[in-house]
């Protein structure tokens, strides 16, 4: 398939400057070999991060600032002298901690002798070393990963590893209008829900993005499929989801040869079960404004053979990147709303059952 864009439109967009002082790409540069590792998870086996594959300087670090610790410095060795390794500091509790191997974990205790963790599948443990996080504005939250791959393309892609790469660009186009962010997995691994949610919930976190792609098709479409689903009876969440539907389906738009498909009545929508709560955990557990972005459908062939583009994944990283900084700094409301919708999710995904966690030390 030939995939081109067109000429971008003259939808109502704020740019993200990629401009960026030469100390914050320093301390960019300073996490990558920090957070963002890449690992294999395969059910059944202790998955690990290692050294091995650490990725390139331009990748985004998981958070930047005075937050994540930088500055700080501690007697005796550290486990290893390329990570900005901190002991706990009772008077200066974090609240969350990148471990030495890279994962982002919440924090319950401070002590003078160890962190006190909530592991990725969500059982309790401590750590020695880490670098402390202490706020972060926004949370990105990549959705699967480790055994649950989501859903998996024609050609092969998963969607785990779409949801974690555009998650990484959008993290760096943040940080570089000088945005603090956390990612709630930063590389290969299981987490479920609840420990997801509370690593945002943990930070206070101003709002939080879980970025998916869909299956299985729906209808032909000649525009993308994009969705959104929002807080219902949250005016925030609704405006965080309208902007982030408006941005992704005005930059999709611009490339052509593509066969989309939709479901009827996408948009940016309320999805409650029977109950009348919001059916998905990623929008029922935040406790800040909260949206589930759908970007396209991985299952349909033409959009999985776009989705391994690189330009696919700039151009939505892109999008989400501007509509939060609109959603952040405007009071622009978004478009793109339909009619709400009543839906009850079998289960079987999200929770820790069969949950293993990744090495943490």
């Amino acid at each position: 398939m030939t995939v081109t864009r067109r000429a971008p439109s003259n939808c109502n967009t704020q740019a993200v400057n990629h401009g960026n002082s030469q100390a914050r790409r320093r301390l960019t540069a300073l996490f990558v070999g920090l957070a963002l590792v890449t690992s294999a998870c395969i059910t059944g086996e202790r998955p690990t991060l290692t050294d091995d594959t650490l990725p390139s300087d331009s990748a985004p670090a998981v958070t930047i600032g005075e937050q994540a610790g930088v500055g700080e410095s501690t007697e005796g060795s550290a486990p290893t002298d390329s990570l900005p390794l901190v002991e706990p500091d009772p008077s200066a509790p974090a609240l969350a901690l990148i471990t030495p191997t890279g994962v982002i974990v919440p924090v319950l205790e401070t002590t003078e002798e160890n962190y006190v963790i909530t592991t990725p599948c969500g059982g309790t443990s401590t750590l020695v070393w880490g670098t402390p996080i202490r706020q972060a504005t926004v949370a990105i939250d990549p959705g699967h990963g480790g055994s649950e791959p989501g859903a998996v393309g024609p050609n092969g892609l998963t969607e785990k590893e779409l949801n974690l790469d555009i998650a990484r660009r959008t993290a760096r186009l943040l940080e570089q209008q000088g945005i603090t962010v956390v990612l709630t997995r930063t590389a290969d691994y299981r987490v479920p829900l609840a420990v997801r949610a509370e690593i945002g919930n943990r930070l206070g976190s101003e709002l939080m993005v879980s970025i998916h792609h869909n299956a299985p098709n729906g209808i032909d479409s000649d525009t993308p499929g994009t969705e959104v689903f929002v807080q219902s009876g949250s005016d925030e969440s609704s405006r965080l989801g309208g902007l982030i539907q408006e941005e992704v389906v005005a930059a999709l738009s611009q490339f052509e040869g593509v066969e989309w498909t939709t479901a009827l009545g996408a948009g940016a929508i309320a999805v409650v079960n029977d109950s009348g709560e919001d059916a998905y955990g990623m929008i029922r557990r935040p406790e800040m404004p909260a949206v589930l972005a759908e970007l396209g459908y991985l299952s349909n062939a033409s959009e999985a053979s776009l989705f391994l583009t690189d330009e696919y994944r700039d151009v939505s990283a892109q999008a989400l990147a501007t509509a939060i900084v609109r959603w952040l700094q405007t009071d622009d409301p978004g478009s793109g709303f339909d009619v709400d919708r009543t839906f009850n999710p079998s289960g079987g995904t999200g929770g820790s059952e069969g949950c293993v966690d990744p090495l943490l030390e």
